[in-house]
């Protein structure tokens, strides 16, 4: 059963940037074996994105696993949470407004804690399903 503290946790987890520093590339190369990013542009690529766009959510999607497990999610979970987290701000956001919303998360807390919700959010529904 999962700790009420873990919530917490994983909802700082949810603020990923592009930077590249949120994660180490140690860390992307340990979990590259399940995450296959060129299957998940070519995914993208198919649903109507271009391919900057679909490498942008990519490059989230990747960052988000890598973050989950570390933080103790099991692959599945980790899976389903930012599955549920990249389709809630694709159908809220473009990729461009997603990219300076994101960069700004990093100065602004209440656009973090914005961004933190929906990753709550979805937690709660994996954790209740």
């Amino acid at each position: 059963m999962l700790k009420t503290n873990t919530l917490f946790t994983f909802s700082s987890l949810l603020l990923l940037t592009f930077s590249g520093f949120s994660v180490t590339k140690e860390a992307i190369a340990q979990s590259s074996n399940k995450f296959n990013r060129q299957q998940c542009i070519q995914n993208l690529v198919k649903d109507g994105l271009k391919s900057e766009d679909a490498s942008v959510w990519c490059n989230y999607n990747e960052q988000c696993l890598v973050r989950s497990q570390k933080e103790g999610l099991h692959a599945e979970a980790a899976k389903s949470v930012c599955d549920c987290t990249i389709k809630t701000f694709r159908n809220k956001y473009t990729t461009q407004k997603f990219r300076e919303i994101t960069k700004k998360s990093e100065t602004d807390k209440k656009i973090a804690n914005q961004l933190r919700e929906v990753g709550e959010i979805c937690f709660e529904e994996i954790l209740f399903e």
